[in-house]
């Protein structure tokens, strides 16, 4: 096979069973600068400050009220537009924030470290697959990609890298 970073990334959790390893570490290890490294984890504003999430949750207390009117009122049309823009709201809502409902933030190279490493690593998986079945099925169940990646096998493996 060709040389990707997704080998390398693997490779790099293939050496660390069972410890996670940041996504940015990766990204850095890739790029040979361990400034890069710090330079990843400096995030900018956030997607949602607090007054803009104030905002947000009073207008979908408002929808939910308009929702509720138009229902009583026999008006579905009505209803369906509030709906709809309650979900449009939910869904840039769930956009704007990570998991536990942290705020992303703009620029955020962590995130964009995260994104990165998940699709080298996914489609490194995939490349595995298609010439090693078996390594590549392996691969898939025991990697985990995000902020933090890991490999973690079921049953240890004793690799020569």
């Amino acid at each position: 096979m060709r040389d990707a970073k997704g080998l390398a990334d693997i490779a790099t959790l293939l050496a660390r069973p069972g410890r996670q390893v940041r996504a940015d570490d990766l990204v850095a290890a890739s790029g040979g600068a361990e400034a890069a490294a710090a330079d990843l984890r400096l995030g900018s504003d956030q997607v949602l400050d607090e007054r803009a999430r104030r905002q947000v949750r009073e207008r979908l207390a408002d929808l939910e009220d308009e929702i509720d009117e138009a229902e009583g009122w026999g008006d579905p049309d009505r209803a369906a537009r509030a709906k709809a823009e309650r979900d449009a709201l939910v869904d840039e809502l769930a956009a704007a924030t990570g998991l536990g409902g942290r705020s992303r933030r703009l620029g955020d190279q962590s995130e964009r470290a995260r994104k990165a490493v998940t699709a080298r690593i996914r489609d490194a998986i995939a490349r595995i697959e298609r010439v090693h079945p078996a390594l590549g099925a392996h691969l898939r169940s025991s990697v985990t990609t995000g902020r933090l990646c890991a490999y973690s096998p079921a049953d240890p493996v004793d690799w020569e890298l």
